[in-house]
């Protein structure tokens, strides 16, 4: 399916007022970064010379991240728990700082804010640390935080709800049961960025995005390599005819890395729409999901088709793989990644 400049800069045009909600696992990304030269006398370890330190949105976070850098004119609202710790303050500050409503955003002074440290040499990655809790969140403020995103479903300041589970505690089957048998009431588009080590198997959500290995996961089934297209992948189609009876989505996407991403309705989970990959160049996949979910749950709150959602994400997550780390991209960057494959499909056809 191809999408027209004209078609995207409507879908676009639609975004600013409209609001989104986002619940999950809230995370700050930290790297520090430098040179390594010479080896410890202390220990046989290299010393790293450290010239850079820089916090970013992860997790759950980065989706909000990625909603305000791609309409910065939308309302997001963040919903999620922090520790009473400085990360925790960093990261609501961040949040604001990016143009995001925090007032969502809880402290649990028993829990730790979650915080992934990764200490880079160069070019490599030496060592990541996780500062986290994984124990489910007290049911007080799960109750709190869940009423206050069906106050804004119930007084329509949303047209969607990002779900965004990580497996730190925070999700929990019946609270997203509720919100989302609510949303449907109202007609609220609901997505679900899902974990495989926790399949809560919540029922009609509108959209869930895992990738192939999270699928399989998803389904109990036994991880398989991918087939040579997507059409011939028997064991993935086999997989999502699973993750769809189970969960009963009417979407189900799955991303595929450099086979592009593969769409599935709930309603008849054999007709497959395959979506090649356009990314030219990968240097980093973390944090595409969380672009995929994001843009694809935008382009439906904003009115685009189910496909034209999913071949516009898919450009979203081809850009972000090309920058370092928990990346963003923006409608600008979005508008010169469909003249470029636009060009080059006219190219192929002369």
């Amino acid at each position: 399916m191809e999408i027209h400049l004209k078609r995207l800069a409507q879908i676009f045009d639609n975004t600013p007022g409209k609001g989104i909600a986002v619940i999950g696992d809230l995370m700050l990304d930290t790297y520090i970064s430098g040179t390594a030269t010479r080896l410890s006398q202390e220990a046989p370890v290299p010393v790293l010379h450290v010239k850079k330190k820089e916090v970013r949105l992860g997790g759950a976070a980065n989706v909000i991240r990625n909603l305000t850098a791609l309409a910065p004119e939308c309302r997001v609202y963040s919903f999620g728990i922090v520790g009473n710790d400085q990360p925790g303050i960093t990261l609501r500050n961040l949040l604001v700082k990016g143009g995001a409503d925090a007032n969502g955003v809880l402290v649990d002074p028993s829990r730790r804010t979650t915080e992934k440290q990764r200490v880079i040499a160069g070019n490599q990655q030496v060592i990541r640390m996780d500062f986290e809790e994984t124990l489910p969140v007290c049911s007080s403020l799960l109750e709190q935080l869940a009423e206050n995103v069906k106050q804004l479903i119930r007084e329509r300041c949303i047209q969607a709800v990002i779900f965004e589970d990580y497996a730190k505690g925070l999700l929990q089957k019946q609270m997203m049961q509720e919100i989302v048998d609510l949303a449907g009431e109202y007609q609220i588009f609901t997505s679900l960025d899902p974990h495989p080590g926790h399949p809560m198997g919540v029922q009609h959500i509108s959209l869930m995005t895992p990738n192939r290995a999270e699928a399989f996961g998803l389904a109990g089934t036994y991880y398989t390599d991918p087939a040579e297209t997507v059409l011939q992948d028997m064991p993935l189609r086999g997989v999502a005819r699973k993750v769809i009876e189970k969960w009963q989505p009417e979407s189900l996407l799955i991303t595929l890395g450099p086979q592009g991403m593969a769409l599935f309705p709930g309603n008849n989970p054999d007709q497959v729409l395959a979506i090649p990959t356009i990314a030219r160049e990968v240097y980093d996949v973390s944090g595409a999901g969380d672009t995929v979910i994001a843009t694809y749950t935008l382009c439906k709150a904003a009115g685009a088709a189910t496909e034209e959602a999913a071949v516009i994400s898919n450009h979203a997550a081809g850009i972000v793989v090309g920058k370092a780390g928990t990346a963003t991209t923006d409608f600008k960057e979005l508008k010169r990644s469909f003249t470029s494959f636009q060009t080059s499909k006219e190219h192929e056809l002369s």
